[in-house]
Formats: structure tokens, sequence, C-alpha cells
């Protein structure tokens, strides 16, 4: 009864150290796969962590472009207007349901963040039964909460028609946005607070990244004008503090800071072996020869933490208790029969 107890006690401990690994979640959009990286460096641990069944019957990526943890699931985004889904996996990679699909209610979907409980999806299309260009809004377990539009007017200048990623900022929601080049506000309840951005970064916002010391991580994708996609740091005040552009890739999709103070950046541009997953270090020189490369031949998508089990370490914990049961039981039979 005892190392019955202990064996219990150990498995249900070890259940809790397991969800305990920390990884990124990196969205490859051209190889329609989910891979896990390194939160500190930003090196690669599993390339193959999620990919594609090819199956209409459970999923199918298109195309890929935000995985986020969402409870003990991992949710991914997929744009494709064949797809129009959130894919659910555990977290182990399998596949659990979507939501979505056809007439699903979703079209055109692209970032996502899981914000005070809600899940915000960017939804920029009206096929399907969607409500059009902005954002919907789900539980942890998957059911919609609503949908607010980003469409705004700022004196004669309509905004929020491209929305790509949202994030929290101090209370309020920021939305990266196509239409102004820049990075708008909007209050909790879906209406408009402001611009973030007092004027037009001259490229496509995608991914944002909020520093712990207010300022903001932009992705910029797109390759007009030339030259200005990359990345931007910007301050509290919506002003440039630095900006690497012109990077190998046409574009940066996605954007992490790292663990060891490096800004891990994912880039657009298709298959290449001297573009794709990099960083930039932030105290270098602001040009495109500031750019580590980490992994080639990724087409880049949105970049997220995870926590996720260690199944290796399970197995090996699971086989040394079955030893010292095996032991255990020996111990007694041979006690019972010297008795």
């Amino acid at each position: 009864m005892r190392h019955t107890a202990l064996l219990i006690a150990s498995l249900v401990l070890f259940a809790g150290l397991a969800q305990a690994q920390q990884v990124l979640l990196e969205v490859d959009t051209g190889g329609n796969r989910i891979l896990t990286l390194n939160p500190t460096t930003g090196a690669v641990i599993n390339a193959a962590f999620i990919l594609d069944a090819n199956n209409a019957a459970t999923y199918d990526f298109q195309t890929p472009r935000a995985a986020i943890q969402v409870g003990s699931e991992i949710w991914v985004s997929d744009q494709s207007p064949s797809i129009n889904a959130i894919y659910r996996f555990d977290l182990g990679g399998s596949y659990l349901s979507k939501i979505g699909g056809a007439a699903g209610g979703l079209n055109n979907v692209r970032g996502m963040r899981l914000i005070d409980g809600t899940v915000y999806v960017v939804n920029a299309g009206t096929s399907n039964g969607a409500p059009g260009i902005g954002i919907a809004r789900y539980d942890t377990a998957g059911n919609s909460l609503g949908f607010f539009t980003t469409v705004a007017t700022a004196g004669t200048t309509t905004l929020g028609s491209s929305p790509w990623d949202i994030a929290s900022y101090n209370g309020k929601l920021m939305v990266s946005d196509g239409t102004s080049r820049g990075l708008q506000l909007y209050n909790t309840d879906g209406t408009y607070s402001g611009a973030f951005t007092p004027a037009a970064i001259n490229n496509i916002p995608a991914q944002i990244f909020v520093r712990s010391n207010g300022n903001v991580l932009m992705a910029a994708n797109g390759s007009t004008p030339t030259g200005s996609f990359g990345l931007y740091e910007l301050n509290p005040a919506g002003g440039i503090v630095s900006k690497w552009t012109g990077t190998p890739g046409l574009g940066v999709r996605g954007v992490y800071e790292l663990a060891n103070g490096q800004y891990l950046i994912s880039e657009a541009g298709g298959a290449s072996a001297v573009r794709g997953l990099g960083t930039i270090n932030p105290l270098g020189v602001q040009d495109n020869s500031n750019f580590t490369l980490i992994q080639g031949n990724i087409n880049g998508g949105w970049i997220s933490l995870a926590a996720i089990p260690e199944p290796s370490a399970a197995l090996l914990l699971l086989a040394g208790l079955g030893v010292t049961g095996v032991r255990t039981a020996k111990r007694r039979s041979s006690q019972t029969k010297a008795g």
C-alpha cells in the first residue's frame, strides 16, 4: 500500500512538473507545421511538433498564421479562404477539434491572443457567415462571446479595415492595422480609443509584442515601399525608438523578445536557406546586417509562449517507478517466503 501511495504521489507530482517546460510555438506558414523553440535562445527544439495531417476530416493546414496556448490546448488559426478555421490540439500536439470551417462564422483568420480568459481572434472577411472585419471573441471552451468591428474613422481617415494582430496594452486592446500602416487602440468593449502610432509606419504591421518597459515590437511585412519592411521598436508614445529594415526576407511576420534579450523574428518570403528564423541584437547596428540566422527555409508566422509536457522525461520516470515497483514486490515476496 505504501508503495502504491508513493507511486500515485510521484505521478501526480510529475504531472505538474511536466507541464512546466516552457517553449515558443513558431508557425511555419510555408511548411504547414508548428515548431517548438527554446525561449532563451530561439534554437529549434522540435521541428515537427505539429505537422499537417492533410486530412479534410480532421485538419488540413493551408495558411496557418498563429498558434497559442489556451489552457490545456494549442489553438492554430488558418487564414486560407478554403479553411477559415481555428484548429484545436492537446498539449502533446494531437488533434482535438476545430472552430469555424464551412459556414462556421470565421473568414480570413489571422492573429489570436488569450487576454484575461478570453481568446481574441482577428477576422477580416464576411464569407462562411463571418461577421466582417474586426475581432471575434471566444471563451476557452470555444464558445462564441461576440464580435466587434475594428473599422473606425479618425477625422476623414478610415482605419482598422485590415487588422492583423491583437495584444493587451495598458488596459486596452492594441490592433496592428494594414489600412493605417500602424497600431490602433480599442477599449475592452470594442469601441475605438485612438491611434497608438501618430503616423504611418509605411508598411503592413503584423505581429506585435509588448515589452516590460512599455515599448512595443512591431513586425512589418510586405515589400513596398522598398526597404521599409522589417522590425520596429516603438516607445509608449508610439514613436520609433529603433528600426531594423530591409531584413533578408521580404518582411517580418512574427516577433518575440527572448530571455537572453535578443529579438527573435520570423521572416516572410518563401523558402530560402539564408532567411527564415533569426535574431536581431537590440544593441547592435540598425540595418539589415544585424540579423543572425537560426533556421532557414521557414516562411514565418506568429511566435508565442507555451508550456507543454516533456514526454521523454515522463517515460523515464514511469520506467524508473516500474523498476522500483518490481524490486519492492520481489523484496516483499522474499520476506514472505523467509517468514
